[in-house]
């Protein structure tokens, strides 16, 4: 009886799609994900309502809390690999931190330049000294693919283009038309991040 149990049940088994298998795998890394982050924000907030903790329990959090830190771009990039952006976008609402604590709409302040700004970025900082002004948006967005828009943007508007460095951190570049020059900079930033910023004499 008990062997062919173990028969119907290896039957079963074998029965399942790969695609189950794949689809219960990505929730089991998902519900990992999430179970790392909420343990980070449990830490964290633990660490800010102690204030009247002992030295040595200080000390001893704040050893745990390094570690984590440590430990924990790689575990969001590992996740970033394997959860579904469906789960991180909800996660991102839910948990503290998950999104590097990019403001939920644009600052004040005005876009510059002739290229429309990559689609899902915000605008993170705006400043205006003297004559040149600054901005800066950031959002989780494929490197290349930024880079791409931008460059192609100035030369359908008719700008030159000029490599001023480049590095595995980023790059930057200048834009010119007659006497105009915008400088651009994508930056890669922790979690998949970019940072876009641009600049150009004030108006």
């Amino acid at each position: 009886m008990a062997r062919r149990n173990l028969v119907q049940a290896a039957s079963w088994l074998g029965n399942i799609r790969a695609r189950t298998w794949l689809t219960l795998g990505v929730v089991g890394l998902a519900l990992i994900g999430l179970i790392v982050w909420v343990g980070i924000a449990l830490l964290s907030w633990l660490w800010a309502q102690a204030p009247t903790m002992t030295e040595t329990g200080k000390r001893l959090v704040g050893e745990a809390a390094t570690k984590i830190e440590q430990a924990a771009p790689e575990l969001k990039e590992q996740a970033q690999q394997w959860v579904p952006a469906e789960v991180r976008e909800q996660a991102g609402k839910w948990l503290p931190g998950l999104r590097a604590d990019l403001p939920a709409s644009d600052v004040s302040g005005t876009d510059i330049g002739p290229v429309p700004r990559f689609p899902g970025l915000v605008r993170i900082h705006f400043a205006r000294e003297g004559q040149v002004v600054e901005v800066r948006y950031a959002e989780r967005a494929a490197f290349d693919a930024v880079l791409a828009h931008y460059v192609q943007g100035f030369a359908a508007a008719g700008y030159a283009q000029e490599v001023i460095s480049a590095t595995a951190e980023g790059e930057q570049h200048r834009f010119l038309r007659g006497k105009e020059s915008i400088d651009l900079s994508l930056l890669r930033r922790p979690g998949g991040l970019v940072e876009v910023r641009q600049q150009s004499p004030g108006r």
